[in-house]
């Protein structure tokens, strides 16, 4: 997203990177955005030393910025990390601040139900706040799971969904034509709890269709799905693969790839970005329509209702296994074309502007300003930019 930002924008980045990769990085050096921080922070232990004089690097970083540059128009954060929060909140009390934006890729923490005795444990950790107060920081927001737009538009918050693109380039092999055998299934991605992996497996098992289910990934689940597989013929367990390209390669061994997001704590306020590799793949896809997957996937997409997931997903695995490899090639060259067109970084970057050039034209930031920064994030931490 910062590259494709980057051609329409001025943008300065900065990183804030956890303490598990403390000492691996060459010189502090971190590119992971795309782009070389202009400045690199840490948040490792103690938390009260790292957190305070991170803030206060990042503010002289602003202040020296401003004084040079003539200020910023927009500052872009992503997800709600505890150093960027205390910052916004001295932000706001400046006067001619920027516009004040959210990227919220991953927003678990909105409308849980929070105890009295948990408020009372945050108001002792350093610069920590909960989810539902620091949101309230932000001028405005882009979400990646369209659910979350409920925690903003009531209170008058401008919010865009942007689910997430796709980034590698890949060309998927032609469909073989009147390839022989029952339907194949599969599955890449976390193999954890919250994933439901196991009840996805466990369900393939009782469904009683003549495929195969494929999985590969990685997490703490990869051993009781190793043990499946040597009970079960018609489930492959295939490890973890070295690059995240090699899942698409992967999946050529089946012809419907699955999604089984469900509307678990946080989930449906966030994308999963494997569903944009799934459809980049090329493969036909069986999703819950958690998080905005049908405005995605569209008619084409094959769905699974996680009110009765267990029960949905076994009639839909009997489905799917009875129709046509044509019908289930079709569906999955549209979503691909649709997921090329409207889901690429460069259609992204070009809503994100418009969307943000809007509300400074607006004058919703009360800058006057006319918007030439933005910030972003990755996976490895948290990255902000102005």
């Amino acid at each position: 997203m910062v590259q494709a930002l980057s051609a329409k924008v001025k943008i300065s980045t900065i990183g804030l990177l956890p303490a598990k990769i403390w000492g691996h990085l060459d010189g502090q050096k971190d590119d992971s955005s795309g782009l070389d921080n202009d400045l690199l922070l840490w948040d490792r232990k103690p938390e009260l030393w790292h957190r305070w004089r991170s803030w206060r690097k990042l503010r002289q970083f602003y202040l020296e910025k401003t004084r040079r540059d003539g200020g910023t128009d927009v500052l872009l954060v992503r997800n709600l990390q505890p150093v960027y929060n205390h910052f916004v909140k001295w932000l706001r009390q400046q006067p001619n601040r920027p516009l004040i934006v959210l990227l919220l890729g991953d927003s678990g923490g909105l409308g849980e139900k929070i105890s009295l005795a948990r408020r009372l444990r945050y108001k002792f950790k350093p610069m920590m706040m909960l989810d539902d107060e620091s949101v309230l920081l932000y001028d405005a927001c882009l979400v990646s799971g369209i659910n979350a737009k409920r925690y903003f538009e009531p209170r008058g918050v401008p919010t865009l969904w942007v689910p997430c693109a796709f980034h590698c380039n890949y060309d998927p092999p032609p469909p073989a034509p009147g390839r022989p055998g029952p339907i194949q299934f599969g599955y890449f991605g976390a193999l954890s709890e919250h994933s439901a992996i196991l009840p996805l497996v466990h369900t393939f098992l009782t469904a009683g269709v003549p495929g195969t289910l494929h999985v590969c990934g990685h997490g703490p689940l990869a051993g009781e799905l190793e043990q499946l597989t040597r009970r079960h013929p018609n489930f492959h367990f295939d490890g973890f693969l070295p690059k995240q390209s090699d899942c698409l390669a992967w999946a050529q061994k089946v012809d419907v790839l699955i999604n089984v997001r469900l509307p678990l704590w946080g989930q449906d306020n966030s994308a999963p970005s494997k569903v944009f590799e799934y459809g980049v793949a090329g493969k036909a896809i069986l999703s819950t329509r958690t998080a905005g997957m049908d405005r995605i996937l569209g008619e084409e997409g094959i769905y699974i209702e996680s009110d009765h997931f267990e029960d949905s997903l076994r009639q839909q695995l009997r489905a799917v296994s009875a129709l046509e490899r044509t019908e289930l090639q079709r569906r999955a060259f549209i979503i691909r074309e649709r997921m090329l067109k409207e889901f690429n970084w460069d259609e992204q970057a070009r809503r994100i502007v418009e969307f943000l050039d809007g509300i400074l034209k607006a004058g919703a930031s009360k800058t006057g300003l006319t918007g030439r920064a933005a910030a972003d994030g990755n996976g490895r931490g948290a990255e902000g930019a102005i």
